[in-house]
């Protein structure tokens, strides 16, 4: 016959327990967002990109696929015979 005593009720209250103090130490904890602080005195940021010296070559792709796999067919395969 089952054991009747309550070890299986006092894990599952202490688990709800841990859960619920878990919650409460993340969310009522000291504010710890990011501290905002005045932006530094100074001049504009100049940024300079470079573009490549020469244009790459139309019409070649630059990536290659090589494969092991026949060619996809295009009509779709037979239904299998239903087994009986």
């Amino acid at each position: 016959m089952a054991d009747r005593n309550n070890n299986g009720l006092y894990f599952i209250v202490g688990g709800i327990v841990v859960v619920v103090a878990l919650l409460f130490f993340f969310m009522s904890g000291s504010e710890t967002g990011v501290a905002t602080t005045d932006p530094v005195a100074g001049g504009d940021t100049n940024v300079t990109v470079e573009t490549p010296a020469a244009d790459p070559a139309t019409g070649t792709s630059p990536v290659t696929v090589e494969t092991d796999s026949p060619p996809a067919v295009e009509s779709p395969a037979e239904p299998a015979a239903p087994a009986n």
